[in-house]
């Protein structure tokens, strides 16, 4: 029997000759299995037995225990402090390929390192509410030591909102909530760790958000993660607070989390810091949003209130959109410039991030973490997607695509060089894969010995 690596090599090789064969163009769409979405109504007929793609939204990874590294590429970040969670939106709504596409242009997500939960941000009030995520996404997550967070969106009014969808959402039957049993259905079905609850709907009352709170402890008893957005308030009103406040400490209460809305101020995070403790929760159980959508890595953010100088963090961290660092490229070279500088800096080393540039990094801030604490373990530097692909170095088509569950873990510091003089400039290459996608590639002349630090291991 194939170990669980050879298997994901196998499968994707043969979706891909599937994919390149002669089929004709429409039973191919026929045939292509897509992520699952539903509205508050539509899920409750739901069944893994009867839902022709069910079976290619199952993730095949279990989540890996990750750790600090022995020696951490950054003296300035802190360890065991902020969590960083990301919102990413990878695809639309609807017609998201449950396996991934002949298609090199995808956020190949490839910092891990530095996130600890991912979002699998979505919905529309058109198309549907709840979003469960790929299973390619929850792969390469897991790898990594990443939890994977499906999304539910019940969107403003003016977005196409309908209060009835809230009231659909967390209606009674006897003592059980029928969505919240659904959706813990789906995510023990496709194996990923819990939801993301924005309730951003308006015309709401008192008993729609103690309905709301009682849903969240329902849904806790299965052992799910529950992340709450600031929001719905304790009136029923949408009010986002940008801070944890006596309006919505009940949902915060009863949830793993909170991701603070984007308006915050310094003294709001403290105060938010002192209340959390109050309560007897960790204030890293607050995310402080940062809307990084439109300007990625050019937002001005008060990284000050979060992380002083000196100090131990004050909240964790949410970033709303990084997918930026891909959206705006010109290509796929450019994106991984960008998303390098986003992660570790402009100056591109972890190790380095001293700047007078307000965007220093998130490695400047927050300690990476590795996967790597069992043997053995293998990479081939494959970053999930391509221009071509290739099987234990030959080439076996020439067609762009992407699938992150066929993701290796890369490096962990990207890139830590030392030596003297002129260096060597690691890189992932393209245009020479040896497995996947890409292999490793180190160009330059160096004038002394170099030590390029790739891998942080606890083995």
């Amino acid at each position: 029997m194939p170990t669980r690596r050879q298997f994901l090599v196998l499968s994707s090789t043969a979706a891909l000759t599937s994919l390149l064969s002669e089929t004709p163009a429409s039973a191919a769409d026929a045939a292509q299995p897509y992520a699952s979405y539903w509205h508050p109504a539509t899920i409750l007929d739901w069944d893994p037995s009867t839902d022709r793609d069910a079976r290619y939204n199952r993730s095949a990874v279990p989540l890996a225990r990750r750790v600090v590294p022995a020696r951490p590429a950054n003296a300035h970040a802190h360890p065991n402090e902020a969590r960083v969670q990301a919102l990413v939106a990878y695809a639309p709504t609807s017609g998201n390929p449950a396996q991934g596409a002949l298609d090199m242009n995808y956020y190949a997500t490839n910092y891990w390192q530095y996130i600890d939960e991912l979002v699998f941000w979505g919905g529309s009030a058109s198309e549907g509410l709840i979003l469960a995520p790929n299973p390619t996404v929850t792969d390469a997550a897991h790898r990594n030591g990443v939890r994977v967070i499906g999304n539910v969106f019940l969107p403003p009014t003016a977005y196409g909102g309908q209060i009835q969808w809230v009231r659909d959402f967390v209606r009674r039957e006897g003592d059980r909530f029928p969505v919240a049993d659904k959706m813990v259905q789906v995510a023990r079905h496709y194996g990923f760790d819990g939801w993301f609850l924005n309730q951003e709907t308006a015309g709401g009352n008192t008993q729609l958000a103690n309905d709301m709170r009682d849903f969240i402890v329902y849904m806790k008893k299965s052992g799910l993660r529950v992340i709450w957005y600031d929001a719905m308030t304790d009136s029923g009103s949408v009010s986002w607070q940008n801070a944890l406040t006596a309006r919505n400490r009940m949902f915060f209460e009863q949830s793993d989390e909170m991701f603070m809305n984007f308006w915050w101020s310094t003294q709001g995070l403290a105060n938010s810091a002192a209340l959390a403790r109050q309560m007897g929760r960790s204030p890293y159980d607050l995310a402080s949003g940062v809307d990084v959508e439109a300007g990625g890595y050019n937002t001005s953010v008060g990284w000050a209130s979060v992380f002083p100088e000196g100090k131990p963090h004050v909240t964790s961290l949410g970033f709303y959109r990084p997918e930026w660092t891909f959206k705006s490229a010109t290509g796929p070279a450019d994106f991984y410039v960008r998303d390098n500088r986003f992660w570790v800096g402009p100056n591109g080393d972890p190790s380095n991030t001293t700047t007078t540039a307000n965007w220093k990094g998130v490695a400047h801030y927050v300690t990476e973490l590795t996967p790597i604490t069992t043997l053995p373990f293998v990479t081939n530097f494959n970053t999930g997607h391509g221009r071509r692909f290739a099987v234990n170095g030959t080439v076996r088509s020439e067609q762009a695509w992407n699938n992150l569950s066929l993701q290796d873990v890369l490096p962990t510091w990207r890139w830590s060089v030392t030596g003297t003089g002129t260096k060597v400039t690691p890189s992932l290459d393209w245009d020479d894969p040896y497995d996947g996608g890409t292999s490793l590639k180190i160009t330059g002349t160096p004038q002394s010995a170099n030590d390029v630090r790739l891998f942080a291991t606890s083995l």
